[in-house]
C-alpha cells in the first residue's frame, strides 16, 4: 500500500470507540482495529473509557473519549493532531432517543466527524452497525455531519448498508460493506494462539466452554443450556462457564438465575477483565463452545473450535446463519439434546470464517485508503 506524503511524519490515526469496558466484543475490535493498523505502519492512539486500562491491556498510547455525562471534551481539540479519525465496531451509529437523542452515541460520532471536518482529517466509521428506523433529528445529524466528502462509512451487516445509502443518497460520504472487524483476529494473533486452516484444528480433550448471558424471561432457556451442560459432563466433557462480558448487576446475574451445581464437575472460569489474545487462549482449550454471544463464537470459529450458538435475537440469528454455524434459537431449544449438538456440521463455519477474514482485511485496507487520501 503506497504512503501518502506526509512531510516525513509518521502516519498516527485516533482510534475512536467505547473500547476499555469489561466486554469481549469491544476489546476484541479495538486489538483487531490497532494490530491491523499498527501492522500498516501506523501510530495508534486510542479514545476510550479507560484510557488505563487500554494502555496496560493493548499497549498503546489512550485518551479519555468525548464523554457527554463527564463532560469531557479535549478529545474534539485533539482530533487536529492525527491524520485521520477512525471509530469502529457495535452500534456507533446507535440512537438513543430517550432521555435525549442530542447525547446518544450518534450524537457523539457527529461531534467527532464535525471536528474531524473543521481540521480536514478524514474521518471512517469501520465495522459498525446503524439502528433504522432513524428518528428525524437523528436523520438530521447524521446527514448534516457523517455525509461530508471526508466521511467514509464501512457497515458490517447489509441492513445497516442498505439503510445508510439511502439515508445519504445525494450526500458526499463514501459507503462500503465488510465483515465484522473481529473475523481479522486469528490473522492477528501471536502464532502460539492463532490457527490457519479450514478445518478443526486439533483433536483436543472433551472441554466444554458454555458462554451464556442473561436472557429475557430467562427460565426455560436457561435451564435448558444447564441442562445440555449436565448432559455433555455425562458424555465425559469437562465443562467450563466463562462470561465474555462483565457488566455490574447484569452479565453475573446469570449464576444465580439458575443452578448451575447440578452440572457435574461445573466451574466458572475467572470473570476478570482479560485481554484478547488470553480470551482467544482460553477459547482455544475448548473441543466445543455453547455461546448465546456473537464475539465468542467468531473467535473460537476463527480457531477451528466447534461452536453451537443459542440464538436470543435476530441479529444473533443473523450472525450465525451467515456464518453457517448450526445454533437453536431460545423458543425451540427444548427439543434439543446434545447429541444433536455434537453431531451438527460445523466445517462450514471454519470455511466461512477464513472467508470473512479476507472480507474484513478488504474493508481494512479501504480505512487505510481513505485515511491517507490513497488511490
Amino acid at each position: 500500500m503506497p504512503r501518502s506524503d506526509n512531510g516525513g511524519r509518521a502516519r498516527r490515526v485516533l482510534l475512536d470507540g467505547p473500547y476499555g469496558l469489561a466486554n469481549l466484543g469491544d476489546n476484541a475490535i479495538a486489538y483487531c482495529m490497532s494490530r491491523f493498523l499498527a501492522e500498516a505502519g501506523v501510530d495508534v492512539t486510542v479514545a476510550c473509557l479507560d484510557p488505563d486500562y487500554v494502555e496496560r491491556s493493548l499497549g498503546l498510547p489512550a485518551v479519555p473519549m468525548l464523554n457527554f455525562k463527564t463532560a469531557s471534551t479535549e478529545v474534539l481539540k485533539k482530533v487536529r493532531d492525527f491524520d485521520a479519525v477512525v471509530i469502529g465496531g457495535g452500534q456507533q451509529l446507535q440512537e438513543h432517543r430517550i432521555p435525549n437523542p442530542l447525547f446518544g452515541m450518534l450524537a457523539r460520532v457527529c461531534h467527532m466527524a464535525r471536528a474531524a471536518r473543521a481540521y480536514d482529517v478524514p474521518f471512517i466509521a469501520w465495522s459498525v452497525g446503524m439502528d433504522w428506523p432513524l428518528s428525524p433529528v437523528a436523520r438530521f445529524m447524521a446527514r448534516r455531519y457523517l455525509g461530508s466528502d471526508n466521511v467514509t462509512l464501512i457497515f458490517r451487516d447489509g441492513k445497516s448498508y442498505d439503510n445508510a445509502r439511502s439515508l445519504f443518497k445525494g450526500r458526499d460520504c463514501r459507503i462500503f460493506q465488510s465483515k465484522d472487524a473481529v473475523f481479522m483476529l486469528d490473522k492477528l494473533l501471536p502464532a502460539a494462539v492463532s490457527w490457519h486452516g479450514v478445518g478443526r484444528a486439533v483433536d483436543r480433550v472433551k472441554r466444554l466452554i458454555v458462554s451464556p448471558s442473561v436472557i429475557a424471561q430467562p427460565e426455560g432457556a436457561l435451564r435448558k443450556i444447564v441442562a445440555l451442560c449436565a448432559d455433555a459432563a455425562q458424555r465425559g466433557y469437562e465443562v467450563r462457564g466463562w462470561h465474555s462480558e462483565i457488566r455490574p448487576g447484569y452479565d453475573l446475574e446469570v449464576r444465580n438465575l439458575v443452578d448451575w451445581s447440578v452440572v457435574p464437575g461445573f466451574e466458572w472460569l475467572p470473570p476478570d477483565p482479560i485481554g484478547t489474545t488470553e480470551v482467544a487462549a482460553v477459547l482455544k482449550t475448548a473441543s466445543l463452545l455453547l455461546t448465546t454471544r456473537m464475539h465468542p463464537a467468531i473467535i473460537a470459529v476463527g480457531q477451528g473450535v466447534p461452536s453451537f450458538g443459542i440464538a436470543t435475537n435476530a441479529k444473533m440469528r443473523t450472525v450465525f446463519d451467515e456464518l453457517h454455524m448450526p445454533y437453536a434459537n431460545t423458543d425451540d431449544i427444548e427439543a434439543l439434546d446434545f447429541g444433536q449438538i455434537i453431531d451438527s456440521n460445523f466445517e462450514r463455519s471454519f470455511a466461512m470464517a477464513n472467508e470473512f477474514s479476507a472480507e474484513a482485511a478488504r474493508g481494512g485496507n479501504i480505512v487505510l485508503q481513505a485515511a491517507f487520501r490513497e488511490t
